[in-house]
């Protein structure tokens, strides 16, 4: 027992099961696409729908569509302290700077790698590539992989 869990990988990709390099290259896939509320397509997407697009194109296991807050409680989101790309990243508050309201705490975007994620951004309203700096940072970003194999 002791020496399978020495060999146990301490790091796995994400979603569990799947290549971190075909996720972050579905994730790139949806890049431009219109920001809209309740969207789940390539016509428009919202941030959560992106997720859920995403996860079920590279595979992973017994994923199924929830909204952030849902996603936050799900036991099968791990938070890690280590992102890996292909990890989602969700922020713990909201922001409010030069008069304008950032709602992170209802946000989640896919982590890339290189402190960079994509996201349905409110600046360029389409999905987008942003640093996990500024804005992104002062809403304490924190991670989780989705475990379930």
């Amino acid at each position: 027992m002791l020496l399978a869990c020495a060999l146990a990988p301490v790091a796995s990709a994400a979603p569990a099961g799947t290549s971190e390099t075909k996720t972050v290259a579905v994730a790139i896939s949806w890049l431009g696409v219109k920001d809209l509320s309740g969207g789940n397509s390539r016509s428009g997407i919202d941030c959560s729908h992106l997720v859920y697009q995403v996860y079920k194109a590279v595979g992973a296991k017994d994923y199924y569509f929830m909204k952030v807050a849902d996603m936050k409680k799900n036991k099968n989101f791990v938070i890690t302290s280590s992102p890996r790309p292909g990890d989602v990243i969700f922020w713990k508050k909201d922001v409010t700077t030069s008069k304008r309201t950032y709602w992170l705490a209802a946000h989640v975007g896919i982590y890339i790698g290189s402190g960079r994620f994509i996201h349905t951004s409110w600046d360029t309203k389409k999905v987008s590539i942003d640093s996990v700096q500024g804005v992104y940072k002062t809403g304490q970003p924190y991670y989780a992989k989705w475990s379930k194999k």
